[in-house]
């Protein structure tokens, strides 16, 4: 039995996994997946195989197994990593090296790869004999879907990849760890402010989780009367039709919900790093008493200081904190100003505003399993949530802090490939960095609908220049030849009163699908009047 074959029975013990990449310029992994039966997807671009393990990772929560070769290979795959690094999501990375002899030599695409470590693996190992292989293959599963969770990355020469059979170091199979928690009596001094608070508000990052939020964050929320907000990676976890909801912390916030984060004397963050874009706008950010509550001690007192730090997973700080505190009203009269909906201002031609409140009311009728997102001036909208609320039940996935272009595009059809129904949202520019998406998503039938936003150009470069000559372009026309040319169908949009009726019947179909969207307008963010093309 060959090393990959080998590896493919260890995966699968753990769990079914994806396994990706660019067939012929990596290990023979996937060929060995596709012997055993295993999902696999051999795609044309290591960056969108990249993309699409990280998509596929987030939504089931186990990591997609990336093959990549050294060099130009692996580097192209590394925008992908970056982006499974900063967001947290389990990613196993396999790459295949040049030959022991070669190194130092000026060998075939030879690249210092452990050197890749800082901001892209949280372990990185060399596999320096076949009899360590189920060990290397058990603690990488480990350290990527548990603790801090990320990228993991195994190196294996051609050495060991053509040594013969061993048997395996002798090993253990890891048990699922126990979240880490706090007694109620540990967090007395916490739920006492809690108790005398006035004005409090809850901040639900990417570390909480939907159904503890459900069972315990509502219920806390509702006994001390508080505001609810969620960052962009927590997007998802609190539910955005209820009442509470005030909507997503930082740059995409509604002016009435940042007046009443302002006024907060107590701010409970549950689960987030308080990444920059979550804190951009908030001026009094130090005046609230502070309880910060995450598994991950240097996340703490890392932007902003705790009053309470409190190492504790989210969920049992939720459940400790019901407990300790009494049931309140739900229905108690809000102490904040609840936003109002954004409403489209003309009907001569599809502003950015009319697209999202339309898709709202759209999915409301045609619902979906995934919401995928870019971050281009037109897909900002659809964070703000006076224009675009999330209808429950959908899963949303969206870029990290990293923000590449074209990642929602590619991430999409990893969800697709892990079953979900899914509708993916990014603009011309976003599109045109990741073309290869298009045909990998026709070639495998996806079930993807694909709106491209298409405002003529790089919104954000546009807004910041008179002369915008050399960020426009009108690439509509052929991202939708490309995409009819690889089996999708597709349709165009440009006038109001089509806008959806078009929607609804592209969302409700079948495999892959895009619409692209004559967009009139390229209105800035934060909101401010829209300046007509």
């Amino acid at each position: 039995m060959g090393i990959w074959d080998e590896m493919v029975i260890m995966l699968e013990r753990t769990g079914a996994r994806l396994y990706t990449g660019v067939p012929g310029d990596d290990p023979d992994i996937i060929d060995a997946a596709r012997t055993a039966g295993a999902e696999y997807a051999a795609l044309q671009d290591q960056r969108t195989a990249g993309y699409a393990a990280v998509g596929w990772s987030r939504c089931t929560g186990r990591a997609a197994v990336l093959a990549t070769a050294t060099g130009p290979n692996l580097l192209n795959a590394l925008i992908a990593v970056s982006e499974a690094y900063t967001s947290r999501t389990p990613l196993l990375v396999v790459t295949t090296l040049v030959h022991d002899t070669a190194v130092g030599r000026g060998g075939f695409q030879e690249f210092p790869v452990s050197g890749l470590s800082d901001g892209l693996f949280t372990w990185t190992h060399r596999v320096a004999d076949r009899a360590e292989l189920e060990w290397a293959v058990s603690r990488a599963c480990y350290l990527t879907e548990h603790g801090r969770r990320g990228p993991v990355h195994l190196l294996i020469s051609p050495e060991v990849a053509g040594a013969e059979p061993v048997p395996p170091l002798p090993t253990a199979t890891a048990g699922q760890p126990i979240p880490a928690g706090q007694p109620v009596e540990a967090l007395d001094p916490v739920l006492d402010v809690l108790r005398g608070a006035r004005t409090p508000v809850l901040l639900f990052g990417g570390g909480t989780r939907r159904d503890e939020i459900a069972e315990y964050g509502v219920r806390l929320a509702d006994s001390i009367n508080a505001l609810c907000l969620v960052t962009a990676s927590g997007r998802g976890g609190f539910p955005e039709d209820h009442p509470r909801f005030g909507g997503l912390a930082g740059l995409y916030l509604p002016p009435r919900s940042r007046d009443a984060l302002d006024e907060a004397d107590v701010l409970v963050v549950l689960g987030s790093q308080l990444e920059e874009t979550a804190l951009m706008g908030w001026e009094s950010v130090h005046r609230p008493t502070l309880i910060h509550v995450d598994t991950d001690p240097a996340v703490l007192n890392r932007v902003v200081a705790a009053h309470h730090p409190v190492i504790c997973d989210s969920g049992a700080f939720l459940r400790a904190a019901c407990a300790g505190l009494a049931d309140g009203d739900a229905s108690a009269e809000p102490w904040w100003q609840p936003w109002q909906p954004e409403t489209p201002a003309t009907t001569e031609f599809i502003e950015t505003v009319r697209f999202w409140t339309t898709l709202r009311a759209v999915l409301r009728e045609h619902p979906v399993d995934v919401l995928a997102q870019e971050n281009g001036l037109a897909d900002l909208w659809g964070y703000y949530a006076p224009c675009f609320t999330l209808p429950p039940g959908v899963v949303p996935l969206v870029p990290s802090e990293q923000t590449p272009l074209g990642f929602g595009l590619g991430a999409a059809l990893g969800a697709a490939l892990a079953g979900r129904r899914v509708l993916a949202v990014g603009g011309d520019g976003a599109f045109l960095t990741n073309l290869p998406t298009l045909v990998a998503a026709g070639r495998a039938r996806a079930d993807i609908c694909y709106l491209c936003l298409d405002n003529g150009g790089f919104g954000w470069p546009s807004l910041s220049r008179d002369d915008t000559e050399i960020v426009d372009f009108d690439a509509a026309e052929p991202i939708s030849a490309l995409a009819q040319a690889t089996g999708f169908a597709t349709a165009t949009v440009s006038e109001p009163d089509a806008l959806a009726e078009t929607l609804a019947t592209m969302v409700a179909g079948r495999g892959p699908r895009l619409v692209v969207i004559r967009l009139g307008d390229r209105p800035p963010f934060p909101p401010a009047p829209a300046v007509t093309l």
